[in-house]
């Protein structure tokens, strides 16, 4: 099936402006860091929720599970409902509330913020952004790597 390309750039140039418009609405509304970092601390639970969901369930669950269990055997698909199914529950339902009512206690608005101001330390707040900064990456290119070789 091949479509039209003034119908593909008219999608395109649709998208870029209505990212553009909400990007500009974004920016508007954002005066302060946690502004920025945690929208205020407006957004309902079930949307934070959902973005973290989305975000923790991506390619390295999905893609490399699935491609795992297929070069193991499927008895290994467990591991895929277990990750959702508790890794969020666990996240959620457990941990969740409690980190949200010590991020507004103390005014954290990221992880190892939280971290250095819950236990006064300086050297954990600094490991922590340190762990992110060089995992974030590493964990970034192996979704990459999955998302193109499932593509393939």
């Amino acid at each position: 099936m091949t479509t039209d390309p003034v119908v593909t750039l008219a999608i395109v140039l649709v998208y870029v402006c209505i990212t553009l418009i909400l990007g500009y609405l974004g920016y508007r509304k954002t005066n302060h860091a946690e502004d920025y970092l945690l929208a205020g601390r407006d957004t309902h639970p079930v949307i934070i929720a959902l973005s973290y969901g989305a975000t923790f369930i991506s390619t390295s669950a999905i893609v490399g599970f699935g491609g795992v269990a297929a070069n193991l055997g499927m008895g290994l698909i467990w591991l895929t409902v277990f990750n959702i199914g508790i890794g969020i529950l666990l996240a959620f339902v457990i941990f969740g509330k409690k980190t949200r009512e010590k991020g507004v206690e103390t005014g954290a608005v990221t992880f190892p913020d939280l971290m250095g101001k819950i236990f006064q330390s300086p050297g954990l707040q600094f490991l922590s952004g340190l762990i992110i900064l060089i995992g974030m990456p590493l964990y970034t290119a192996a979704v990459l790597i999955g998302g193109a070789r499932f593509l393939e």
